[in-house]
């Protein structure tokens, strides 16, 4: 039939976009497709010239076998042609039914069990009853409705035979233990420390000595930062990653990566695209230049001073007073319109985790703490960042800035440098030369600056005198 023609015309073209895909599934439905074909040719002798097509279509899948690598999802495969059987069923068991209880008005036709099923297998095929003329608007709507359950469930089977890979969080301790050992020995990132966290995974290369810290979000393998590992063998574990990413039907790309590796990574295929700045603060200028030299942040700690507020550093582990306090502040910072836990390069209120890092906090006259942050090491000799930045609803204005006047007056005889983190956007776009991509990037972000202040986090950050 016409129908049947189309749908198999459909099932074709989606089929040829999954072996461009190398879509494995799609191989072995290709050979199976071709050798029924040409078995089907075959047996019409008078036909057996256009058995050359599928032959010839055999051949070439055998040929090339060993390029189509990428694998489906074996747990949506299993699941889809389940589901697609007894999708089938369902359909079958509602069209036999429909037809025995429908009225003889409906199509003329009387129909017994054996006839009702029989006529539903030709509707669900697509083949077609040409003796069936629906009488009345119900036999319409009845023919229409197994027509679309036939094919939903046709659809649905075929749709799940090429799920990508689904992503399986499974990171042994070991895994986690190694991947600390190789960023103490090449890591250099502000956000290396956020690859440890337990929402990722790692790929390592074959002799262990590179690993990407990665997770995945819509079939898309997100690595955090920089891979870590020797730079001698860094093309050829960006390759090997690539080929893993593109057998499990992933797409690949990076977040915050540094200027660093540039050209490896177009040198292995990738684009970049700049989204914004890092803000590092000079402790030792800082001390001796930037706030020496700045009468208003010194009236402004000194207003705070005047006024009994103090700040405090709390060595890890802390006490359960001291969590019990920081958990108040979160709960209330978190209560702000737009405030909410972030995840994948930052951290999440955890009891647990704020137990293992030093916390920061300011405290009122009365010694309640209004405000902290917890510091988190930075893998660049050096340097100390923060992660975690919270106050409560009664926290005076400038109380964020008192915290960070102290802290990094604090740090400056241990640490060189301390990170304020990225400014998001923050010199995006701005060049005359910049590539198209990064001026439409600036101009999404002034569009987007109606409901977030990028402008402003720039702004705060600026006032600290960063590189």
């Amino acid at each position: 039939s016409r129908s049947l023609t189309l749908l198999f015309g459909f099932v074709l073209i989606y089929l040829s976009w999954q072996l461009l895909q190398r879509r494995r599934a799609a191989w072995w439905l290709a050979l199976a497709g071709g050798l029924a074909a040409t078995l089907a040719h075959l047996g019409h002798g008078h036909l057996w010239v256009t058995a050359s097509a599928p032959l010839v279509l055999l051949l070439l899948l055998l040929v090339y076998h060993k390029r189509f690598t990428v694998h489906s999802e074996p747990r949506r495969i299993s699941q889809g042609i389940g589901l697609m059987i007894v999708s089938l069923a369902v359909a079958l068991a509602y069209g036999a039914l429909g037809f025995w209880l429908l009225d003889k008005r409906d199509f003329g036709i009387e129909f017994n069990v054996a006839n009702s099923l029989l006529r539903t297998l030709r509707e669900l095929t697509l083949i077609g009853n040409s003796d069936l003329t629906p009488h009345t608007r119900h036999a319409r709507w009845f023919l229409d409705s197994l027509h679309l359950l036939g094919v939903a469930a046709l659809v649905f089977g075929f749709y799940s035979l090429f799920r990508p890979v689904a992503y399986r969080l499974r990171t042994l301790p070991y895994q986690r233990q190694h991947a600390r050992q190789l960023l103490d020995q090449y890591g250099g990132g502000s956000v290396d420390y956020f690859k440890l966290w337990p929402d990722k995974s790692y790929f390592f290369s074959h002799d262990q000595h590179c690993v990407i810290a990665y997770h995945t979000v819509w079939s898309v393998a997100l690595g955090l930062g920089d891979p870590v590992g020797p730079a001698d063998e860094m093309a050829d574990f960006l390759r090997s990653w690539m080929r893993f990413c593109n057998e499990n039907g992933w797409s690949v790309a990076f977040h915050q990566v540094l200027p660093d590796r540039l050209p490896l990574y177009r040198e292995v295929g990738l684009d970049m695209l700049k989204i914004g700045e890092e803000a590092t603060v000079d402790l030792h200028a800082f001390a001796q230049q930037t706030f020496s030299g700045s009468k208003h942040m010194r009236k402004h700690r000194n207003r705070f001073l005047r006024e009994g507020f103090s700040t405090t550093q709390h060595e890890a582990p802390h006490s359960p007073e001291v969590l019990a306090e920081a958990q108040s502040v979160s709960d209330e910072w978190l209560a702000l319109p737009g405030h909410r836990e972030r995840g994948f390069s930052l951290g999440a209120f955890n009891r647990n985790y704020l137990n293992e890092t030093p916390l920061v906090a300011v405290r009122n006259s009365e010694g309640r703490m209004i405000a902290f942050i917890n510091l988190i090491p930075s893998w660049r000799s050096g340097e100390i960042t923060f992660d975690l930045m919270r106050h409560r609803l009664e926290a005076p204005n400038g109380t964020m800035d008192f915290l960070f006047f102290e802290t990094m007056l604090g740090l400056s005889d241990r640490y060189d440098y301390f990170n304020l983190g990225m400014a998001p956007f923050a010199g995006v776009g701005e060049e005359p030369d910049a590539p198209l991509r990064e001026r439409a990037a600036h101009q999404m972000s002034e569009q987007l600056g109606r409901w977030v202040s990028y402008k402003g986090i720039r702004a705060y950050k600026d006032k600290f005198d960063p590189i």
